[in-house]
């Protein structure tokens, strides 16, 4: 049995040594990546500390929701306290276990044993069986494609977390609040307290087409790259868990498809998240064109930024879960710039070369999950 490498995408990393002197057979992750998340958006985090070393901000880099001072210290406690607790079933596989209104959690990749040999047996049968309509099988993407496949969701949250965050139709920039009014004050009978009932005029200042257009284009595009992402991510965990996935854009359909194990981790991380899908399931393929509804529902696409915000958390969650499964990608990036001089001047041309490599999981999961459940 041997192990992966690093999750890129991880804020740090703990190797634990409780290996045991019998290494036959697969053992819970030695090492864990653990990543800050916005319990909000799952977005990627960042924190500072004070002189003393205490947690005195941290904050979301997608949605910038935070908290500050005592508050932030006491967050980064409880999170270190509750990844403690969920260690033990991270490491075979099950899902973690989060507080009730928390802020922020620490999300745990282990890089699990893995049996490249009994992978490689696994591909080789599916290839022996031929391809299959309607479904993507090994023909389409060979061994390390899966990896490609998460290389591309991460990439297409990479795109959205770099969006304006505004996205929202009506912003509250666009309000302008007057006194509040009261319109109405009574006594209850019953214990004499007062009622007071109010109001606030409100004016709403119509932006101009050319920001308006920037907002629902930014809710547009947020909403089908994250779809798209929800699409390629479930495939990359499909390919490199069974060999197969359905050629399809509807992401419920992908999510059924999961194997048990995988959709427990992710309602673990994001309770509703078979909902938000359901939501969703036809995005990638609807939004495309307008004119395929002609009920008007397809404007609900540039303002439901809800939705938008859901489907980007619920990408974010299934990238993890990649992730989790195995997946890794290494992108290289070789610039090569060339000066010429002669009579006529000096010259110079630049040559960019970028390679992408896929690494597939090769986890024994059946054993790894068999370990999880015996030591429950």
């Amino acid at each position: 049995m041997d192990t992966g490498t690093r999750n890129e995408d991880s804020d740090e990393q703990r190797q634990l040594d409780d290996d045991p002197a019998d290494d036959r057979g697969p053992r819970p992750g030695l090492t864990v990546d653990i990543c800050w998340r916005c319990a909000n958006c799952w977005g990627p985090v960042s924190r500072t500390t004070d002189a003393e070393g205490r947690w005195n901000r941290i904050w979301c880099r997608v949605c910038g929701h935070s908290v500050d001072g005592d508050n932030a210290a006491q967050e980064a406690d409880a999170m270190r306290r509750e990844a403690a607790a969920n260690m033990a079933a991270a490491r075979v596989g099950r899902p973690a276990k989060y507080r009730a209104g928390a802020s922020f959690v620490l999300k745990l990749v282990p890089d699990m044993d893995r049996d490249k040999g009994k992978m490689d047996r696994r591909v080789e049968a599916s290839l022996a069986k031929g391809r299959k309509r309607w479904r993507l099988t090994r023909h389409d993407i060979p061994p390390g494609g899966a990896g490609k496949l998460y290389a591309e969701a991460r990439a297409l949250l990479g795109g959205i977390d770099n969006l304006s965050a505004e996205k929202s139709a009506i912003a509250l920039s666009d309000l302008e609040f007057g006194e509040p009014q009261v319109v109405n004050i009574d006594r209850s009978p019953a214990d004499g307290t007062l009622h007071v009932t109010g109001k606030v005029p409100v004016v709403h200042r119509k932006p101009s087409n050319h920001e308006l257009m920037g907002r629902m284009g930014s809710a547009l595009v947020s909403g089908m790259a994250a779809a798209f992402a929800c699409e390629v991510g479930m495939k990359a965990i499909l390919v490199t868990r069974l060999d197969e996935a359905a050629k399809t854009h509807d992401l419920l359909e992908l999510y059924g498809e999961l194997p048990a194990d995988s959709r427990q981790r992710l309602a673990g991380d994001f309770p509703t998240i078979a909902e938000v899908l359901d939501h969703s399931r036809e995005i990638f393929g609807k939004w495309r064109y307008f004119e395929q509804s002609a009920d008007g529902r397809d404007i609900l696409g540039l303002v439901d930024t809800d939705r938008v915000w859901k489907l980007g958390k619920a990408a974010r969650v299934i990238a993890d879960e990649c992730a989790v499964s195995g997946l890794r990608y290494d992108i290289d990036i070789e610039t090569t710039l060339e000066s010429k001089g002669g009579a006529g001047g000096m010259g110079t041309s630049e040559r960019t070369h970028v390679s992408l490599k896929g690494d597939e999981a090769a986890v024994a999961w059946d054993e790894v999950l068999r370990e999880g459940r015996d030591n429950r």
